[in-house]
């Protein structure tokens, strides 16, 4: 028993203001894609690694992947993220169990990855998250609303696992119905499956500012301090 993880990585560094992919930016030196897949190529659960990007950019990542034996292939990227992923679940070998995650979180546990490998070998679809920490209002046009009940919301995170079979049914029925998603969990729900939920933890951020880039790196020299 084994799981392939399908990892987007077709981004652009304009919110972080960089001039490239943000994938490629260093983190600790190294760039923020290899500390991702690094987590993927220690886990024994992990069969396969498909990666998606930009064409003009495989080169390079095929350079700084070379180190992983679990990478298959590194795919086209397409225009969104959804894009992407459906490209690489339409090249990839067909797996029992499937992961999506994200390129920019680099931080994913193994206790994490354990949780949700175990979870979606029962369940089929299952997701992470946090519970946030500060008070959610709702709120229209700047006036609240109302309170939100914060035991009854997560903050979701990646990876998101499924069953082959039913990653690639809610794929085609998204793009059948024209459904525009932030998550693959989405796709699910729209089909009315149940979609399960596991604790992730509050390291396993995703690098989008220059702010996380520097939260990344103290995170990295924490763990760098424990080994």
């Amino acid at each position: 028993m084994s799981y392939t993880v399908l990892i987007p990585a077709a981004g652009s560094g304009k919110r972080m203001g960089a001039p490239q992919n943000k994938m490629l930016l260093p983190l600790l030196d190294i760039p923020i894609i290899v500390h991702t897949v690094e987590q993927f190529e220690a886990d024994e659960n992990c069969a396969a690694i498909y990666v998606a990007t930009k064409r003009d950019e495989r080169e390079i990542f095929s350079e700084i992947l070379s180190f992983s034996s679990k990478l298959k292939e590194i795919v086209d990227g397409g225009d969104e993220r959804q894009d992407s992923i459906y490209n690489m679940l339409q090249q990839m070998e067909e797996h029992e169990w499937v992961m999506v995650h994200d390129g920019a979180r680099p931080f994913i546990s193994k206790s994490v990855l354990n949780a949700l490998y175990e979870s979606v070998q029962t369940n089929d679809a299952v997701i992470c998250g946090v519970r946030p920490k500060d008070t959610l209002k709702r709120v229209n046009q700047d006036i609240v609303k109302d309170t939100v009940n914060r035991d009854e919301v997560i903050m979701v995170h990646t990876p998101q696992a499924f069953s082959y079979t039913l990653l690639k049914r809610a794929y085609e029925h998204a793009y059948a119905q024209n459904l525009v998603v932030t998550d693959d969990s989405m796709m699910v729900e729209a089909l009315g499956e149940r979609v399960h939920v596991v604790e992730s933890d509050y390291n396993n951020i995703k690098i989008t500012t220059q702010d996380d880039m520097l939260t990344g790196e103290r995170i990295l020299l924490g763990r760098d301090n424990h080994v």
